[in-house]
C-alpha cells in the first residue's frame, strides 16, 4: 500500500478539504491594510499581533502556510493514489525511485 502523507491531508481515507475563501471586502479591508503597511516598514512583530488578534476572521480571506501545506499533501496524495490505481511496468536498467507496490520493475 502506498504511503500517504497526512500532517495537514487526511486523503483518501477522507475526502479532500474545502475550503471557501472570500475576496476581501470592506469588512476586513482596514485590518489588511494596517497589517500590510506594518509589514511595509518591517515592523513585523506588530503585524504579527494584529494577525493573531483577528484569525478567526481573517482565515476567511488569507490563505497562510498551514492552508498551502494542505494543498501540497492532498495533490501529493491524490497523485499516489491514482498512480495505484494501475499497475506500471517498468524496462529500466536501475530501479525507478517513483515506483509503487505492486509495480513492475524489469531490469534490462
Amino acid at each position: 500500500m502506498s504511503q500517504y502523507e497526512n500532517e495537514f491531508s487526511s486523503f483518501p481515507q477522507k475526502l479532500i478539504t474545502l475550503h471557501n475563501f472570500k475576496d476581501v471586502d470592506d469588512n476586513i479591508a482596514s485590518v489588511i491594510n494596517q497589517i500590510n503597511i506594518l509589514r511595509s516598514q518591517g515592523l513585523y512583530n506588530q503585524a504579527a499581533r494584529i494577525i493573531e488578534n483577528n484569525k478567526d476572521i481573517l482565515s476567511q480571506y488569507v490563505v497562510d502556510a498551514v492552508t498551502f501545506r494542505t494543498w501540497e499533501e492532498e495533490i501529493y496524495n491524490t497523485q499516489k493514489y491514482a498512480k495505484a490505481q494501475q499497475q506500471v511496468i517498468f524496462f529500466e536498467d536501475e530501479e525507478p525511485e517513483y515506483c509503487l507496490e505492486d509495480d513492475v520493475w524489469l531490469g534490462v
